[in-house]
């Protein structure tokens, strides 16, 4: 059985595709990291070292926490980090870490208010105390009060400050709080503490027994549902441009590609062309009706031929929709009468007593019968594959 962490349940339920690629083919992608995770990485391995540094009684100046953090900048850097924001240089971001340690520094020195227990420590939960549900884990700083009280600290350098209403609907530290209660049995109480470097604010949250226990049981139907899944379709948001995969998801593999191309070689690339002349024709939709759906039958079979689902071009992007769907007969057409009278004698006429085919396609989808009269039902139909173009607008090429 697989270990799962909070990340890795994450991906699933951000991108299928995405969990597939890395988690069960273990792709590696060219794209390693982008320079906001670049960022992230060096400000807690910065911290790391002022905690470790306290553990041994040294007290760490301002001034040489930021020569280290430089100098870790500088040893890692490496150009196969994404930048996505191009109006923005390397410098830009080193100097905001600079100032996420700056004021982080200044606002808890000199780190006497909680005992560190670990930093970076890692921890493993079993969900259901059978070995089938396994997640693991790393704390940024775990430490403790006198009294009974442990904090989980975790730091933020991401460009947004969610409400703490988010925060108390978070997983990852609350899981980590479950196997802090199993390693600490002198833990009476545990706070759950978020940095948010950016904008020197810290967010703190409780959780009672009882919530605990239920994110739980959603944690293990979440990993349920990833190992019964059997199709891991691809799923757009906005955090698919700092994707590592982009490269090779057929929803950005044609766009990724046009974008390191020369203006001249982007127009004549067969794709861009399809899809500038396409945008052209719906412009002047009436005068060419032939031509557009000559076209369009091109830029379908263009996106199976390479294996995308977008399609780029100048102006616009081209995104091509799929689904196969069931089809049964009408009204006149051979073998509605035998569908109808299976229909009767299952006891299923009341639900699709009118019979409209396309109701019934939609009802199949989700059917709200038993598995064998579902699949006696599809024997029916036939399936069809169903092809659209939606045409989505961007600011210009190469960008």
């Amino acid at each position: 059985m697989p270990v799962y962490s909070h990340s890795r349940i994450s991906c699933f339920e951000q991108c299928p595709l995405k969990y597939k690629l890395k988690y069960i083919e273990k792709i590696r992608p060219e794209i390693e990291q982008s320079v906001e995770a670049f960022l992230g990485s060096m400000v807690h391995t910065c911290l790391e070292k002022l905690y470790r540094d306290l553990r041994f009684q040294k007290i760490i100046t301002l001034e040489e926490l930021l020569a280290f953090y430089n100098e870790q900048w500088e040893k890692n850097w490496n150009t196969a980090i994404l930048m996505v924001r191009k109006d923005y240089a390397p410098e830009n971001f080193r100097k905001m870490g600079e100032s996420y340690i700056r004021s982080y520094y200044k606002k808890h020195h000199p780190f006497d208010s909680s005992r560190t227990v670990g930093l970076e420590q890692r921890i493993n939960i079993d969900l259901n105390d059978d070995g089938k549900f396994r997640l693991r884990g790393v704390i940024d700083r775990l430490a403790c009060r006198d009294g009974g009280t442990y904090e989980i600290h975790d730091y933020k350098t991401g460009s947004s400050l969610p409400p703490k209403k988010y925060l108390e609907e978070d997983r990852q530290l609350p899981l980590y709080a479950i196997a802090v209660k199993r390693d600490y049995p002198n833990a009476e109480s545990i706070k759950l503490v978020w940095h948010f470097l950016p904008f020197g604010q810290d967010v703190t949250v409780e959780k009672t027994e009882e919530e605990l226990e239920n994110l739980r049981i959603k944690t293990v139907e979440s990993i349920r549902k990833i190992e019964s899944s059997r199709k891991f379709p691809s799923r757009t948001s906005k955090l698919c441009d700092w994707c590592e995969f982009r490269p090779m998801c057929p929803e950005w593999a044609h766009v990724a590609k046009t974008e390191t191309m020369s203006l001249a070689g982007f127009m004549k690339e067969p794709g861009v062309k399809l899809v500038n002349r396409y945008v052209e024709l719906m412009e002047k939709k009436g005068e060419v009706e032939s031509e557009i759906g000559k076209l369009k039958g091109l830029i379908f079979q263009f996106s199976k031929d390479k294996g995308v689902n977008v399609v780029a071009g100048s102006g616009h992007d081209a995104k091509i929709w799929r689904a196969e769907k069931l089809k049964f007969p009408g009204r006149d057409e051979e073998g509605r009468r035998e569908l109808e009278e299976f229909l009767k004698k299952s006891g299923l006429w009341k639900d699709v007593s009118s019979l409209d085919a396309f109701l019934l396609s939609k009802t199949m989808e989700n059917p709200p019968w038993p598995e064998e009269l579902a699949k006696a039902v599809e024997k029916f139909g036939r399936k069809e594959m169903i092809e659209r173009i939606y045409l989505r607008k961007k600011d210009g090429p190469g960008d």
